[in-house]
C-alpha cells in the first residue's frame, strides 16, 4: 500500500480526480498525470505491495487504464477535480 493511499481513498469517497505522479521506469523518468481513482488490489504475497488502477484522463492515444504498483506512484495529491463514476465504469472479463 503506497503512504499516500488514504489520499487514494479519500478521492474515490468524494468523487475527487488525483493528481499522480509515478515513476514509469524507463529511463527513470516521473510523470504526472490528471486520473481518476478507480481500484485498489493487494498483493495475495501478503507484503505491502499492491496495485493502483487509474483512468488516465490526459492519454491522448493508447490505453487510458493506469496499473501502477505501489512501488512504482511517487505522490498522490487530491485535485479539485470532481468524477462521476458512471461515466467509469470498467467491465470485468468475462
Amino acid at each position: 500500500m503506497h503512504g499516500n493511499h488514504n489520499v487514494f481513498a479519500l478521492a474515490v469517497k468524494e468523487q475527487k480526480m488525483l493528481i499522480v505522479t509515478y515513476s514509469t521506469g524507463e529511463y527513470s523518468l516521473s510523470l504526472t498525470r490528471l486520473c481518476v481513482p478507480l481500484k485498489y488490489s493487494p498483493s495475495g504475497a501478503g507484503d505491502d505491495s499492491g496495485c493502483y488502477y487509474f483512468w488516465d484522463s490526459e492519454a491522448d492515444t493508447g490505453e487510458r487504464v493506469l496499473v501502477l504498483p505501489s512501488s512504482q506512484i511517487v505522490y498522490i495529491q487530491l485535485s479539485d477535480e470532481t468524477f462521476d463514476p458512471a461515466e467509469y465504469i470498467i467491465p470485468d472479463g468475462d
